[in-house]
């Protein structure tokens, strides 16, 4: 089959990657695969990494919607490749993506990738007209197909939820390879290390953990922040908290790496404390990991998580009860190592790569087949 991952954009996080994951994987299945870009932007150089094939494409900044020469750019990217399935990661992309079809002389399915949740109606006109030309969405949690369904006029049976999933092998490798692993990232080995993986901003929660670690005074303990600051004037504000209160040498920040499986590997405990999260796979990664997990009790983690039996749930910014939880699972070493081994189950289960991939083509393929009928 010949696909289309539509990413011509100027940003780069979760969202772009995933998008050009699926392209790579599309290619490694035997598919004629290629992403459309913009130029000099780090998908462009992603996809470089990677390998793939792409098309370049120039949008006009000015205009958001119905832009119509970036439309006929890729109208001509359609039939120059024979394009079967269009993948379009983003709801501002979906009428560049419409407007193409109708301008070329073949006829792609395009479906929705959505990854990121919106509550915003579209019931509008112009929105009636782009989800009756989609051919297709897919989700990654019941409660975002909900969403979708409340939002639009979208049918309920050409929505699609297929999770994000990870590679096992990639984080089984690193089991029992605390102390070594901590030597890597200078991490001390005898202290019982809390975790958490994400950008340094407000949405991530991270004042909301770090109050929990106060308050819960654990001895020997650490608590430990990876991720690339976006926020400094909040980052500058954790600081003044632990100035504050006199544990700066019980808390590190790494900066952002790309050796999640062998960091994750390091830590006793995750804590994925956001507000909010759309779907959350760096749950899913301490899962994989054998950890005890701790999130927010929101957006699409309790899809992931049992509360109670393969990771703990809290409500966002309570910090409070998040200080208790942590309090558990380091007093309690028979209930931490349960929740690990059963969240490792699930994630076998649940969220194995290969096959929620061959899921999400699956769909790919069902939906091509059902616009040709």
């Amino acid at each position: 089959m010949n696909f289309c991952f539509l990413n011509p954009l100027q940003g780069f996080g979760g969202l772009e990657i995933q998008t050009i994951s699926r392209a790579k994987d599309a290619s490694d299945r035997g598919h004629n695969a290629f992403v459309v870009i913009s130029r000099n932007t780090r998908s462009e150089q992603y996809v470089n990494e990677l390998c793939l094939e792409a098309e370049l494409l120039t949008q006009n900044k000015c205009i958001k919607y119905f832009d119509v020469i970036s439309a006929l750019q890729l109208s001509k990217i359609f039939v120059k490749r024979g394009v079967q399935v269009c993948i379009v990661p983003k709801s501002e992309l979906l009428s560049l993506a419409i407007l193409a079809r109708t301008f070329s002389k073949i006829k792609p399915a395009i479906v929705f990738y959505q990854q990121m949740q919106s509550g915003i109606n579209k019931k509008d006109v112009f929105h009636n007209w782009i989800y009756r030309e989609l051919d297709g969405a897919i989700v990654l949690t019941n409660k975002m197909k909900q969403m979708l369904l409340q939002t639009t006029r979208f049918p309920s049976n050409r929505i699609f939820t297929v999770p994000y999933g990870v590679k096992l092998e990639d984080f089984e490798h690193f089991h029992n390879r605390k102390n070594s692993l901590r030597n890597m990232f200078d991490l001390p080995g005898n202290k019982f290390i809390i975790g958490c993986i994400g950008r340094i901003e407000p949405h991530k929660g991270q004042e909301t953990l770090l109050r929990a670690f106060i308050e819960a005074q654990l001895p020997d303990s650490l608590l430990l922040f990876a991720g690339s600051v976006d926020a400094p004037e909040y980052f500058e504000n954790l600081q003044k908290i632990l100035n504050n209160n006199r544990i700066s040498r019980n808390v590190k920040f790494l900066e952002f790496t790309k050796d999640i499986p062998k960091l994750m590997n390091c830590l006793d405990v995750f804590v994925m404390p956001s507000h909010s999260e759309t779907f959350g796979l760096v749950a899913i990664e301490a899962m994989a990991s054998a950890l005890p997990v701790i999130a927010t009790n929101a957006g699409g983690v309790p899809e992931i998580i049992d509360n109670g039996v393969d990771g703990l749930l809290f409500e966002p910014r309570d910090s409070p009860t998040l200080a208790k939880l942590i309090s558990k699972i380091y007093y309690d070493k028979n209930f931490a190592k349960s929740l690990g081994a059963k969240a490792l189950e699930k994630v076998k289960i649940k969220f194995d790569y290969e096959k929620n991939v061959n899921t999400f083509f699956e769909v790919c393929q069902l939906v091509f087949e059902q616009k040709r009928r």
